[in-house]
């Protein structure tokens, strides 16, 4: 393939830093939207059936954070592929002509999205209705939520592909190839995770910065309901990401090397670490909130402190690198190329079950103290108020961005670090021309 043009004269390096940071910023904000409108489904449903003020007040604040997210995400969507097409065009033009297709549909879908979130927020009278507009006003959300989850799907369709790519001729084998389903999956939850997290940090700083008891309490109860949610999709990710990878070592072991053995170890061992970090903090907040409510189980106070020593050492196991010569600036401090503690059979796969089974079960406690404490705003006032646990959420909340980023480039940089932009079909090599005249 041969474009007519006008070498750049600059380094690569730039070319990928402008790329890399449209992408991010693209990605968090679409990631986040996708999750916080899922979420956005539940509780409006939850509003529209009970009738609780809770709920509604909440929904309110999600839709006014799509309306807020919708413009951002159209911007930095184009912006990005105004770079792809400075930086990357030949890389862009053989995606853009394989993925014609499942780009259209995104685009078609984020559209719908838009207009669905805007009529949610902007027709907010019709929700105090009755009959018809009532209804057609919960419709709204649940459209917005599957224009979302469809504009999603697409996406994965093309970032799996880049990885393990189908035969581009074949139709069918392109659009499902071997990583698509494990992706979508995986990311579903992820963007769970995400939104989750990062709602409960944004009511976390309202509970700190409010002025009256009542909106207080409104915001320590909605950063309880979205860790609920954030938490209970953290448990997933390991098993969900399992998954994934077997499929990439099959589909494409190189990659599967250059990610778990190889050069780019260290990345895994660095998500390790803060899904540890994840579920440490989590228990740390579960703990605090169930003490403080009025309902705590009577087996708590023996469970607690077992599962906090638990879930601190298997993080500890779980985040051990196994290669030391691929940690960054590890040379310094011992000249050992192997690290025996960070095998993953036995030692990781126990440690990450640790976690799990630990997180889950803190998580059903969570869940019933939640419940016990009630949805009214009379109810949602703890025995013992603590500015500590909005600062943990505060910091679920920055982790959770950091993970989604580690998780992202881990993807990414399989491919690039054995040379290739798509796997086995554009490589780096093919953009010198891009930068300099040959």
């Amino acid at each position: 393939m041969s474009l007519p043009l006008e070498p750049l004269g600059l380094p690569m390096i730039w070319g990928r830093i402008a790329i890399g940071i449209c992408a991010i910023i693209h990605v968090l904000f679409a990631s986040f939207l996708v999750g916080t409108t899922l979420i956005g489904v539940g509780i409006s449903t939850v509003a529209y059936k009970t009738g609780l003020k809770q709920y509604a007040r909440l929904s309110r604040m999600i839709a006014f954070i799509l309306v807020l997210c919708t413009g951002t995400i159209a911007f930095m969507g184009v912006l990005l592929v105004f770079s792809l097409n400075i930086f990357w065009p030949r890389f862009w033009h053989t995606l853009f002509r394989i993925m014609f297709w499942p780009f259209l549909l995104e685009a078609g879908f984020f559209l719908g999205e838009a207009i669905f979130s805007y009529a949610w927020y902007y027709g907010w009278s019709w929700s105090g209705a009755v009959g018809l507009r009532r209804k057609l006003h919960l419709s709204f959300v649940w459209l917005a939520g599957g224009c979302s989850w469809a504009a999603m799907a697409m996406i994965d369709i093309t970032a799996s592909y880049m990885l393990t790519p189908g035969p581009p001729e074949s139709f069918w084998p392109r659009i499902f190839n071997p990583t698509y389903i494990p992706l979508d999956v995986h990311r579903f939850f992820g963007n769970l995770v995400w939104a989750g997290f990062a709602l409960a940090g944004i009511s976390a700083i309202g509970s700190l910065r409010a002025k009256g008891e009542e909106d207080r309490s409104h915001h320590q109860w909605a950063g309880r309901l979205f860790f609920a949610v954030g938490f209970g999709a953290l448990c997933a990710m390991p098993f969900l990401g399992f998954l994934y990878l077997r499929q990439i070592r099959y589909a494409q072991p190189q990659a599967f090397f250059t990610l778990m053995m190889g050069s780019r170890s260290w990345l895994f061992d660095l998500v390790a670490l803060l899904y540890g970090l994840l579920v440490v903090i989590g228990s740390f907040y579960i703990d605090k909130t169930v003490r403080a409510s009025e309902t705590l189980p009577s087996t708590f106070a023996g469970f607690m402190p077992v599962s906090l020593w638990a879930v601190i050492l298997a993080a500890i196991v779980f985040a051990l690198p196994y290669r030391l010569e691929h940690v960054p600036f590890i040379h310094r401090i011992t000249p050992a190329q192997i690290n025996p503690l960070g095998k993953m059979q036995p030692n990781k796969y126990l440690s990450a079950s640790t976690l799990v089974v630990f997180a889950l079960a803190g998580w059903i406690y969570f869940l019933a103290a939640f419940r016990g404490m009630g949805t009214r705003e009379e109810k949602a006032v703890p025995i013992r108020p603590d500015r500590r646990a909005p600062k943990l959420l505060i910091g679920l909340a920055v982790l959770s961005v950091l993970i989604y980023l580690a998780m992202g480039y881990s993807r990414e940089t399989a491919r690039a670090a054995n040379g290739y932009l798509i796997y086995d079909r554009v490589t780096l090599a093919q953009e010198g021309p891009t930068y300099h005249a040959r």
